[in-house]
C-alpha cells in the first residue's frame, strides 16, 4: 500500500536537513578554528627556535672576541636544526658608515666592533647569502650587538688620594707605611720619581696634624716625610662610572662580605671588581687589577692587591689577623660621618707606577658591551 506525502513528513525532512546543515558548519568552523590555533603554535615554535639560535650567535661571537679581541670574519653555527649565521666586524676598517655621521671609518669609530647573529630555522641560502629555499613553516631573527674597545690611561699622583683637605684620619699605632717612593711588585724601587704619600686638594695642613711626631716618619715620599701634599682635583664618581661596565666581579648587596681572590696577585693578571655597596673584606683575601666601591670598604686580616682601589666612602684598614698591603694607589671620597681613612696595624701602601702599567696594558685588551638589540 503506497500513502500519499504528506505536508507533514516534508517538513520534517526541511527540519533534519536543516539541521544537518548546521552541523557540518559548525565542525568545519571549528576545524579550521583547530587548524588555525595549531598553525599558529607550530609557528611560535619556529619563531622562538630561531631567536634563541640568533641570541646564541650572538653569544659565541662574543666568546670568539673573548678569546682572541682582534677577532673578525663570519662563521656559521648548527643547533640542531636552527642555524646561525655570525658575522663580527671591525668599523674602523669595514668601510661602512657605522654611526651614521655620513663618513666611513673615521677616528670616533676606531674602538668600536659588532657582531651581527641572523638565526633561521627552515630556510636556505646559497653560498653567496641569498635565500634559494624555505618551508612553509620558517622563521628568522636578527640580534646585533656593539661593543667598544677599553683604552684605559689611569694614573696616580699619590699613594693616597682623599678628596676633601679635612678628611679626617685615624693614625693607630706605627706599624704602618705609606710611601710615595715608586716601588716594583717584587718590592724593588720603580723607575719613577717619588710622589707625595698622602695627597689631597687643598691644603695639607690639616691632615699634617693628625700624624703624631712618631708617625710622621711613616708617611714618605716627596717633599720628605710626613710626605702629605696637594695634587691635582679628581673627577672620582665621573672614572668609577667610566669603569664599572667593565667589572667582572660584582658584588649587588647593600653590604657585601668576602674573602678570596679578586684577580691573580701572584700571576699579576688583572680584573676589575665593584661593589655596589659597603664591601669588607676578611682575612686572605689578594687580588690583582681595579677594585671599586660604591661605600664603605673595611679590610679585615691578611690582604694583598696590586692595583687601584677606588671607594665613595670610608676605608678601614683594621688591625689584627695578618698584613696588608697594596701595590698601586688607593682614592677614596670619604666617610658621610666619622673617619674617612683608618690606618690601624700591619698596613703598607706603596705608589706602583709597574701596578697601573699592568692594569692600563692588560685591561685595555678588553671590551664593554654598549648595546644589544634583537629584530
Amino acid at each position: 500500500m503506497r500513502f500519499a506525502d504528506s505536508p507533514e513528513r516534508g517538513n520534517a525532512l526541511l527540519l533534519a536537513l536543516g539541521a544537518t546543515t548546521s552541523l557540518i558548519v559548525a565542525a568545519g568552523t571549528l576545524l579550521v578554528a583547530v587548524t588555525h590555533e595549531r598553525t599558529s603554535s607550530e609557528q611560535s615554535v619556529v619563531n622562538s627556535q630561531a631567536c634563541d639560535a640568533s641570541a646564541s650567535g650572538a653569544e659565541d661571537g662574543l666568546a670568539a672576541l673573548a678569546s682572541n679581541a682582534n677577532y673578525t670574519g663570519t662563521f656559521q653555527l648548527t643547533y640542531g636544526g636552527p642555524v646561525a649565521d655570525v658575522t663580527v666586524v671591525a668599523w674602523a676598517s669595514d668601510g661602512a658608515d657605522n654611526d651614521g655621521d655620513g663618513s666611513a671609518d673615521e677616528a670616533d669609530e676606531a674602538n668600536y666592533l659588532s657582531v651581527t647573529s641572523i638565526g633561521r630555522v627552515n630556510e636556505q641560502l646559497d653560498g653567496n647569502g641569498a635565500l634559494i629555499e624555505r618551508a612553509s613553516r620558517h622563521a628568522d631573527s636578527t640580534t646585533q650587538v656593539v661593543l667598544q674597545r677599553t683604552q684605559l690611561n689611569l694614573s696616580a699622583d699619590q699613594a693616597i688620594y682623599v678628596d676633601d683637605a679635612a678628611s679626617s684620619f685615624k693614625f693607630a699605632g706605627t706599624a704602618f707605611l705609606i710611601s710615595g717612593n715608586d716601588t716594583n711588585l717584587d718590592g724593588s724601587a720603580g723607575p719613577n720619581a717619588a710622589k707625595p704619600g698622602i695627597g689631597t686638594v687643598g691644603d695639607p695642613a690639616g691632615i699634617k696634624s693628625q700624624l703624631k711626631a712618631n708617625q710622621k716618619p711613616k708617611v714618605i715620599g716627596q717633599g720628605g716625610a710626613p710626605s702629605v701634599a696637594t695634587v691635582p682635583d679628581i673627577d672620582l664618581p665621573a672614572t668609577m662610572s667610566s669603569l664599572k661596565p667593565m667589572a667582572t666581579i660584582v658584588f649587588n648587596g647593600p653590604d657585601d662580605t668576602y674573602n678570596g681572590q679578586l684577580g691573580d696577585f701572584v700571576n699579576h693578571v688583572p680584573v676589575i671588581t665593584h661593589a655596589k655597596g659597603n664591601l669588607q673584606l676578611n682575612g686572605g683575601t689578594s687580588g690583582c687589577g681595579i677594585l671599586i666601591v660604591d661605600g664603605d670598604l673595611t679590610m679585615n686580616g691578611n690582604f694583598d692587591y696590586a692595583g687601584l682601589i677606588y671607594s665613595t666612602g670610608a676605608i678601614r684598614f683594621n688591625g689584627g689577623g695578618g698584613g696588608k698591603n697594596l701595590r698601586g694607589a688607593l682614592f677614596t671620597l670619604g666617610a658621610v660621618t666619622g673617619e674617612d681613612i683608618t690606618i690601624n696595624g700591619s698596613v703598607d701602601i706603596r705608589y706602583s707606577s709597574e701596578a697601573i702599567t699592568l692594569i692600563n696594558t692588560q685591561l685595555s685588551s678588553g671590551m664593554v658591551v654598549v648595546s644589544w638589540k634583537r629584530t
